[in-house]
């Protein structure tokens, strides 16, 4: 089979030692206000969330969030770490389901998922933290060295995912070809600002993949999609 066998986050998990009930509802509490953060950084942007907003936000005094984070620092780094845990385990997820069954990588099908996922609520927050933090030295020692993490476990994750792909000499090079072109693009997109041709430049995409790949593809007529 192609794709090798990655244990989703949720089940690793499970082999956790088992928590008692207050340990269940004080992780419940923490990961409701880490949520709370990402809504907020969504809908007002990172600038304009207070640790008010973010207390609104998931249902709590000011004072029993900061039962669970001491500080703004502590929050925001939480948050930062639950949404690169969040994207990396739907990336791995949603990427296993397209190859799943195929003999060899489907990168049409690997393309898209990407693509949709570049174009959700996740993706907009990471950016805006991203931008953020070009002018916040908090936020900045904060996202840095998850941001350094995410992109390593991203990268590993697209090697166990395309086993066939990763053993050819182009892996890497369209491995950032492919990242910084579709992130750009959702990028621009986001702004909505102008005319994106996202169709054009995708269906070129999938198609400069293929031949980039043609040292490890068997028969590059088989497993479009």
């Amino acid at each position: 089979m192609l794709v090798k066998d990655i244990t989703p986050m949720s089940e690793q998990a499970h082999r956790e030692p088992k928590k008692t009930c207050q340990q269940t509802k004080s992780q419940n509490t923490r990961t409701a206000i880490l949520e709370a953060a990402l809504a907020c950084f969504y809908r007002l942007g990172y600038s304009n969330t207070t640790t008010e907003s973010i207390a609104k936000e998931a249902g709590l005094s000011r004072g029993a969030m900061l039962h669970h984070f001491a500080n703004r620092f502590e929050l925001i780094k939480g948050a930062i770490e639950h949404l690169s845990a969040q994207r990396l385990q739907d990336y791995a997820r949603e990427e296993l389901e397209a190859q799943a069954n195929a003999t060899q990588a489907r990168i049409e099908d690997g393309i898209d998922v990407y693509w949709r996922q570049l174009n959700t609520p996740a993706f907009i927050v990471y950016h805006e933290l991203l931008v953020a933090a070009r002018t916040d030295s908090e936020l900045r020692e904060a996202l840095q060295p998850a941001h350094d993490r995410f992109q390593a476990a991203l990268y590993e994750t697209s090697r166990q995912v395309f086993p066939d792909l990763a053993q050819s000499e182009a892996f890497a090079r369209a491995n950032h070809l492919t990242k910084y072109l579709l992130e750009g693009m959702a990028i621009a997109r986001m702004t909505g600002i102008g005319q994106i041709p996202d169709k054009l430049m995708l269906e070129w995409l999938k198609t400069w993949l293929r031949g980039a790949f043609q040292d490890v593809l068997t028969d590059t007529k088989t497993e479009l999609r």
